[in-house]
């Protein structure tokens, strides 16, 4: 049997940190008011449309991309956050399912592999699935490839668009971890509207599937 994770806003909170990140740039750069606020929009579109790579709209904005790109994610890596309930259902459960993650690579897969190996949370996982990438370009065939393996009790998910994506395969439980970042308007997070069963703890899995 196979359970299903999700990364960012599902253990992790790597969100919070962000305007921070903003903040420190503006000052640095002696930036205009309103510059945080139009960089958290461009995150949020970014997450809506599924837009991977920051430096698609980055290098709309600094002639020096790459150094802001490592910067950028190198503060978001080291300001991570676990989330409560975590760590608990991890120990709980890693014997006894085959726990495999899928998520999203950042501007690139090695430095989504990079943050994940930081938290030490990759030695819970059977195996890291990312998508985005050459081997899997959607989420969808990411979540086809693990249920092509076993059966799959659950696929969590904090991200709504995420989540309405891969509502017809068959034989997938979706549940939504109740999570919002930092954002505007949260877009990613509160559309398409879902009908699914909501958690705010991985432990709360327990009320609705037995492991």
């Amino acid at each position: 049997m196979i359970g299903v994770l999700d990364f960012d806003g599902t253990l992790v909170d790597s969100y919070t940190c962000i305007p921070i990140f903003y903040e420190k740039i503006k000052e640095r750069m002696n930036l205009d008011d309103g510059f945080i606020e139009a960089m958290l929009l461009l995150e949020e579109t970014g997450d809506y449309f599924g837009i991977f790579e920051r430096n698609k709209f980055i290098r709309l904005i600094f002639s020096d991309i790459d150094d802001f790109i490592e910067e950028y994610w190198k503060f978001r890596m080291e300001n991570t956050l676990i989330l409560p309930g975590t760590i608990e259902f991890l120990e709980k459960y890693k014997d006894k399912i085959d726990l495999y993650l899928l998520t999203s690579k950042d501007d690139l897969k090695e430095i989504k592999l990079k943050r994940i190996k930081y938290t030490g949370l990759d030695r819970y996982f059977k195996d890291i699935i990312i998508y985005g990438t050459e081997d899997f370009k959607t989420i969808k065939d990411g979540l086809q490839y693990i249920a092509d393996k076993d059966k799959v009790l659950f696929y969590v998910d904090d991200k709504n668009v995420n989540l309405y994506s891969l509502r017809d395969i068959i034989g997938v439980p979706l549940f939504k971890k109740i999570y919002y970042p930092p954002f505007p308007l949260k877009l990613a997070w509160k559309y398409p509207k879902l009908n699914l069963p909501e958690i705010l703890n991985l432990l709360e899995l327990e009320k609705y599937i037995k492991i």
